[in-house]
């Protein structure tokens, strides 16, 4: 959920699509000033297309937003449904 104003106020966007590459349709580009992430890890980015500042949210309330994205947020996308650091890696070719 995307949020207009800070501590999650104001006019809201749900973003029920896993990948979001312009979020100019939607009318909500460049509105964000908080958020919540109620499953997953989702990446957003400040230009179109996961293009420019890009940060990583998990689980949780985001009342305020790095300067980076603070009504800046073009873009999003869900990267994993849990934390993807959790676990060994599996590089290609690894036995």
């Amino acid at each position: 959920l995307l949020y207009e104003g800070r501590n999650l106020s104001g006019r809201a966007y749900v973003i029920n699509n896993e990948v979001m590459p312009n979020l100019d349709g939607a009318g909500f580009n460049d509105r964000a000033s908080s958020l919540r992430v109620e499953g997953g890890y989702w990446l957003f980015c400040s230009d179109i297309n996961f293009h420019g500042e890009c940060l990583t949210f998990g689980p949780g309330d985001y009342p305020t937003l790095p300067r980076s994205l603070n009504n800046r947020i073009s873009s999003g996308r869900r990267i994993h449904e849990q934390y993807p650091y959790s676990q060994h890696p599996n590089w290609p070719g690894e036995r």
